[in-house]
């Protein structure tokens, strides 16, 4: 997993920014801060704009790790009709 994987959330109770993976980050998730150790429930009609930006980052990221694992896919299959045929 590389760095790009995760998502800033900053905590509306003592204001710091922590990461966690985009494939955590959803709406309805439940992630604990890593610093006052604070419940933070992720909706999307939460009236914390950070929060918002975090849940439309992870759904971004999730977009387009699914793109290319769709792309890889059908790039391969493509490639191995042409190779079969004689």
């Amino acid at each position: 997993m590389s760095c790009d994987d995760k998502v800033k959330i900053r905590c509306p109770a003592c204001t710091r920014i922590f990461r966690e993976r985009a494939s955590r980050v959803r709406d309805g998730a439940e992630v604990n801060c890593l610093n006052c150790n604070k419940l933070i429930v992720l909706t999307k009609e939460t009236d914390d704009s950070f929060l918002r930006r975090a849940l439309k980052a992870a759904r971004e990221i999730r977009a387009a790790k699914d793109a290319a694992v769709h792309a890889a896919t059908y790039s391969g299959a493509a490639s191995a009709s042409k190779r079969e045929t004689p």
